[in-house]
């Protein structure tokens, strides 16, 4: 053999004894990275470990996670079947302190989270941790088939399945951990199923679907459940609460923006559309009444603790129905709305234009009367100035005579042949016209056996004008004045209104002023 074959050979031989000592090495420095240089507070397990200096990958099987607070309680939770890396750069970890990596994968990451109140100490302390000298750059992230579930003691707070989750082009640094979101990301995809969030004691939230794209959310089948029947709910409240139904077949934002200004969310979309909402309500007026202040749409937004801007919102097939129960042997009566379409423009909480809110509903009162209602406000005015006009046709009023005999102690007969108002107002007090076409109009006053009291009916009719004296139309016009009960909703004040030029039309003059 000549010196240079046993030059060659030996060149080999030092080559692949150095590359086997530099894989074991690679592999020893992350052992020990797991075993002894993560915090205290996190304990990580898994069944297997293999690495490979030359791809820079990693995998650990049957990964276990678990980070615990200051009192040794598990905050967080993680198992998966596998955590995959790849593209680990060395040369980017030594030499400019930056952990690169092009690919991480989390096989089936199940999260638990566990709320656990902490205190003002504690927190300050999470806040003064020794700092994270290294910035990561991870070309893409991601988490495949996972599970989510949030806990508080005994109660499920929220859960979610199937979830799947891209973050290209993702980056942290020191500086970046210190902030509302913690990381920069390009671009995400995500999705999920069997979403539910416990919104309260008394509802819960369920989605069936959700996935999140390039600017655009969309949602499947989402329900407000109430978590008691209406008998349970009355037994269990000591003043009025709504007992809720509420389901959206789909939900979705175009071109949607999120983050954090100034430590405030906010969240933005060009265009968001509700298909088939149906909403049921129902109140039981034997419980006392909730006497708090109730606060107008306006500042309803102005109190809201982020900032958002939908420039136009669209609701279609729409459905809502209230009901009302007033005395133990009644049944409800209800009022519903049928084929709802709703445009709102130029929805947000902070404007700062002269922009005003609109709100256009068009729907099918009792199922058959075509109703139109326009709003409109101006969000920061503190007055909460609005403007109100509305429209029905061909309304035949026995229609409503469920409600009515339950709430009013009433039957109407007869035909609104159309009906129209416009009226503006605050939030104290408000005035309008009101005009109305109708034939054979009249009321009957129930006994409390809902037999017609002939004597209050034929008293009440005589106040009620017959038709006459109408314009060259055929319109009785009335005007409309009413002084706000702060203590109920914006509805209702918007029905108040309605309630006071219907009465002012039929037994006042008739006459426009």
């Amino acid at each position: 053999m000549n010196l240079t074959k046993k030059i060659t050979i030996l060149v080999l031989f030092i080559s692949v004894g150095s590359l086997i000592l530099l894989q074991l090495k690679f592999k020893s420095e992350i052992t020990s990275a797991i075993d002894k240089k993560l915090p205290s507070n996190i304990k990580l397990n898994y069944t297997n470990l293999s690495t490979n200096v030359f791809t820079g990958s990693i995998r650990l099987d049957s990964l276990s996670t678990k980070i615990f607070d200051k009192h040794k309680n598990v905050v967080t939770a993680v198992n998966a079947k596998s955590l995959n890396l790849s593209g680990f750069s060395l040369w980017q970890f030594v030499f400019n302190k930056t952990i690169f990596i092009n690919n991480i994968i989390f096989e089936n990451p199940d999260i638990q989270y566990f709320q656990i109140k902490k205190n003002r100490d504690e927190l300050k302390s999470n806040e003064s941790s020794k700092e994270f000298n290294k910035a990561i750059v991870i070309d893409k992230i991601s988490f495949v088939n996972g599970s989510f579930i949030a806990r508080k003691e005994d109660s499920l707070l929220a859960s979610m399945d199937n979830i799947h989750l891209n973050f290209i082009g993702f980056s942290t640094d020191s500086h970046k951990l210190k902030e509302k979101i913690p990381f920069n990301y390009k671009d995400y995809k995500f999705s999920g199923k069997e979403i539910f969030m416990n919104m309260s004691p008394y509802e819960s939230l369920k989605i069936e679907g959700l996935s999140a794209d390039n600017g655009k959310l969309n949602l499947q089948n989402l329900f407000i459940k109430p978590k008691f029947t209406k008998q349970e709910l009355s037994r269990k409240i000591v003043i009025e609460r709504d007992h809720i139904q509420l389901r959206i077949s789909e939900l979705s934002f175009v071109d949607l923006h999120f983050g954090f200004t100034n430590s405030r969310f906010y969240f933005n979309s060009s265009l968001t559309n509700m298909v088939k909402p149906k909403l049921k309500v129902f109140r039981d007026k034997r419980v006392a009444d909730d006497l708090s202040i109730k606060s107008m749409y306006s500042k309803m937004l102005r109190d809201l603790s982020f900032d958002f801007t939908i420039s136009r919102l669209e609701a279609n097939q729409g459905y809502i129905s209230y009901s009302e129960r007033v005395k133990d042997t009644d049944e409800a009566g209800t009022i519903f709305f049928k084929n709802i379409n709703t445009k709102i423009s130029s929805l947000s909480n902070i404007h700062k234009d002269n922009k005003k809110i609109k709100i256009l509903a068009d729907s099918d009162f009792m199922g058959s009367a075509p109703m139109r209602l326009t709003i409109t406000f101006d969000v920061k005015n503190k007055s909460d100035e609005f403007l109100a006009l509305g429209q029905f046709k061909n309304f035949n009023a026995t229609a409503a005579n469920s409600f009515f005999e339950s709430n009013l102690n009433a039957k109407t007969k007869g035909e609104i042949e159309q009906l129209y108002f416009t009226f503006n107002g605050n939030n104290t007090y408000s005035k309008g016209d009101f005009k109305i076409k109708y034939k054979d109009f009249k009321f009957e006053i129930l006994n409390n056996k809902n037999q017609v009291n002939k004597v209050l009916t034929t008293i009440g009719n005589i106040f009620i004008n017959d038709g006459s004296k109408t314009d060259k139309d055929g319109f009785r016009h009335g005007t409309i004045e009413v002084k706000r009960n702060k203590t109920k909703s914006f509805f209702n004040y918007i029905w108040l209104n309605v309630q006071d030029g219907l009465i002012n039309s039929l037994t006042g003059n008739g006459q426009k002023k």
